[in-house]
């Protein structure tokens, strides 16, 4: 005989497991024929959800670890409630490697990868257990609360947002909130970023990145013609409009600073970072300062040192390419002498 398909209908609060076996029934309560089955739904969802809830927090806190908990289903057809026990699968966290390097004031107990303690900053290698979804940054917290207390690193929204945390993660720089140990592998080697001098073990003083930052102006300078009680419109598909440079917004991270060589051959270089802040600006028609940041960046320690070697580019975590934008300063320094006369002359 063929049943309706209400009647074949059966609520389940967690769906059965593949294994129908685990499953072992424990009671069985008839509802009684009177009542209405949506009112016997409600509670019996109330029902399962207290019990539920109070098994999960009892085997989380501890009580009665191993027991599992309990799963109810409820029949329509024979308008009954069963509750089965199930014991819950646990996976292991898989062990992972993390090498840190640390300065020698602040080595503690542990395998270092150089031999005896010295003076000079050491590799120290430990084991964590992480989960699967387990970031960097996940990593360095499991460091502290384990073998390494104080172990000292930067990070702030752990979002991805703030850039606070870049650091050199295998040899490449990274941020370590959003990179995952699974992408990375089983061993991580952990540095603190290059070019920039260190402050404690992970921890870098940023003041060699924003003094370079700070030589290429760059605060918006606006114009005098401006209405400063009206913005002023861009109409999108413009001429203006498509001289701007259209890349992501930067976070400050420092990690194109750390990657590129010609930071680490002659330390007076501008840096990709700042170079591209300033192309933002020069773009900018309603910015002032065009020729006097112009001549600051396409000067020695400027544009024209980069090599185009796209280290910058590859390690940026918000996708952005200082490449490109360095290679368009040198085009407009190179076209400035003929745009100023073009100016002289017709008056533009």
């Amino acid at each position: 005989m063929r049943l309706h398909r209400k009647q074949r209908r059966t609520n389940f609060l967690r769906p059965s497991p593949p294994n129908k076996n685990a499953l072992t029934p424990a009671l069985s309560h008839p509802t009684g024929e009177g009542e209405s089955s949506s009112v016997c739904r409600r509670i019996v969802s109330h029902w399962i959800i207290e019990r539920e809830l109070y098994c999960s927090l009892s085997h989380r806190m501890g009580e009665g670890r191993g027991e599992g908990f309990w799963v109810c289903r409820y029949d329509e057809m024979s308008k009954t409630v069963a509750t089965f026990h199930r014991t819950p699968t646990i996976r292991p966290m898989p062990k992972i490697t993390v090498s840190v390097r640390r300065r020698a004031s602040t080595l503690r107990s542990g395998t270092t990868e150089d031999g005896p303690k010295s003076s000079e900053p050491r590799f120290e290698t430990h084991e964590v257990e992480l989960s699967e979804k387990a970031s960097v940054l996940d990593a360095l917290f499991a460091l502290q609360r384990g073998p390494c207390p104080d172990l000292a690193f930067r990070f702030s929204c752990r979002v991805g947002m703030c850039g606070s945390c870049a650091m050199v993660v295998n040899g490449r720089e990274q941020l370590t909130c959003s990179m995952l140990v699974k992408t990375v592998g089983n061993n991580l080697r952990i540095e603190p970023l290059r070019n920039l001098p260190v402050t404690r073990d992970l921890a870098v003083d940023m003041k060699p990145f924003f003094a370079a930052y700070q030589r290429t102006l760059p605060h918006f300078t606006p114009r005098a013609d401006l209405d400063q009680n009206d913005f002023y419109r861009i109409p999108h598909g413009s001429r203006e409009w498509k001289a701007l440079n259209h890349q992501p917004q930067c976070i400050d991270c420092g990690a194109c600073f750390s990657a590129c060589t010609l930071v680490t051959l002659h330390p007076r270089f501008a840096g990709p970072m700042a170079l591209h802040r300033a192309l933002n600006l020069i773009v900018d028609p309603r910015d002032k300062s065009r020729s006097e940041r112009l001549k600051l960046v396409t000067g020695e320690a400027g544009a024209f040192r980069c090599h185009t070697l796209g280290n910058c580019r590859d390690v940026c975590p918000r996708g952005i390419s200082p490449t490109h934008s360095i290679e368009r300063l040198k085009r407009l320094a190179v076209f400035e002498p003929f745009r100023k006369v073009i100016s002289k002359l017709f008056g533009a």
